[in-house]
């Protein structure tokens, strides 16, 4: 007989019910498990660098080195960066009128230090996103600069015909597979650290009831934050593009698409969700196999909608909870970092996690702080992957359209 384990969103729900039970009832022995959510921190934070990379110049390459990449390529990056940014500035304007994190104001961890991001001028802000020493870029994990480099490193590799170039682009592509793998093993143990987090964060509130309530509470606001967000530019942003750009019934191509969203929220991975996604959108939408097998695969690498909204919510969110009042200049620095993170998000389960990270530090925000979201992030991630796929096929129909291709 087939032994059957239990799926991970069960794992994981289990391990936050232990984790809240744990923090209240053994305050005092929480020494002896908070240390496991920092091994999951640690194991997290060792792959982003190496991910990110490898995931953008993958992708940027794969497109450069295509034929038509100045027309086809541009068309499709110009509308997945459009999209990704009305997404990232819905969420901005939900998390700022509902304010989930609001009245509930957790002690600032003495490590951060967020206002130090914008001492430097805009001028000098959009200077520095260029490293001026790539190596000590990946040293201090400075991923906007990463992400700048391999963004330019991806193009000029894939539009190289040196044949020494295909080595280098097959190697990192090599490399992604291996990270990647890796990463999935580092989410397995996903229940064992978000045990530890967990516990930890209510532990620090289990003195105060009251605030460890609000803080519960604040969790199903968050929660209907996102949800509310990822909700209208599914239903109302992408549908009022489908109709202007495309004069496609927004109804009818969501009816053509049921299959594949109801995958994608199940599995969570855009990867996974890759095969269906191809065979739908070119049998019950009569996109080419040339334009579906350029922009489907980009999309799952680059085109993060729900991922890149997530990521501007989530770390805002973190921020009220700290009782921290971010500035315009100071938001539109998450905005921009979320865009650009967004790029180098992997299409597997609960790799939006590993991205926010990365948007927290940048803010000078503690990694831990992540356990703030931990509670409701793997329904959440379901909730992000459909919009991210929903974004890949709304993109796909619309280009083949402007290609005389009919949808």
């Amino acid at each position: 007989m087939k032994k059957r384990n239990l799926a991970l969103h069960w794992q994981i729900l289990i391990a936050i019910v232990l984790g809240i039970l744990f923090g209240f009832y053994f305050t005092e022995q929480i020494a002896y498990v908070d240390w496991l959510g920092t091994v999951f921190m640690r194991l997290l934070k060792m792959i982003v660098v190496p991910l990110v990379f490898c995931s953008v110049v993958g992708g940027v390459a794969n497109i450069s080195a295509t034929d038509g990449f100045l027309r086809l390529g541009g068309k499709t990056l110009g509308f997945y960066l459009f999209t990704c940014l009305i997404a990232i500035l819905t969420g901005l304007f939900f998390v700022n009128l509902i304010k989930p994190g609001q009245g509930i104001t957790i002690a600032l961890p003495e490590t951060a230090s967020i206002e130090s991001i914008m001492q430097m001028s805009l001028r000098d802000f959009l200077i520095n996103i260029i490293p001026d020493n790539v190596f000590q870029a990946f040293t201090t994990m400075n991923m906007v600069g990463i992400i700048v480099f391999a963004i330019f490193f991806g193009v000029f590799l894939g539009k190289s015909t040196h044949k020494g170039a295909r080595k280098v682009q097959q190697a990192i592509d090599g490399i992604g597979d291996v990270i990647m793998n890796l990463t999935l093993l580092i989410l397995k143990l996903a229940p064992i650290g978000i045990f530890g987090l967990i516990a930890g964060v209510v532990a620090a509130e289990a003195g105060n009831p009251e605030k460890l309530g609000r803080l519960l509470e604040s969790q199903g606001v968050y929660a209907f934050t996102v949800l509310l967000g990822i909700s209208f530019h599914l239903f109302v942003t992408l549908s009022v593009l489908l109709f202007v750009m495309g004069r496609i019934n927004p109804f009818k191509h969501l009816h053509r698409m049921r299959d594949v969203l109801l995958m994608a929220f199940s599995t969570a991975s855009s990867n996974g969700t890759l095969p269906l996604t191809l065979s739908h959108v070119k049998s019950r939408c009569g996109v080419s196999e040339k334009i579906a097998n350029f922009t489907l695969p980009v999309g799952a690498t680059v085109n993060m909608n729900g991922t890149s909204l997530y990521e501007c919510v989530a770390v805002i969110f973190i921020a009220q909870v700290y009782g921290m009042d971010l500035s315009i200049a100071q938001q539109a620095f998450i905005v921009f970092a979320a865009l650009l993170v967004g790029i180098g998000s992997a299409g597997i389960p609960m790799a939006s996690l590993v991205m926010t990270i990365v948007i927290i530090q940048l803010i000078g925000l503690p990694a831990e702080s992540i356990g703030l979201i931990l509670l409701v992030d793997r329904f959440l991630d379901m909730a992000r992957t459909t919009l991210n796929v929903y974004g890949d096929t709304v993109c796909t129909v619309l280009i083949a359209k402007s290609e005389e291709d009919k949808p």
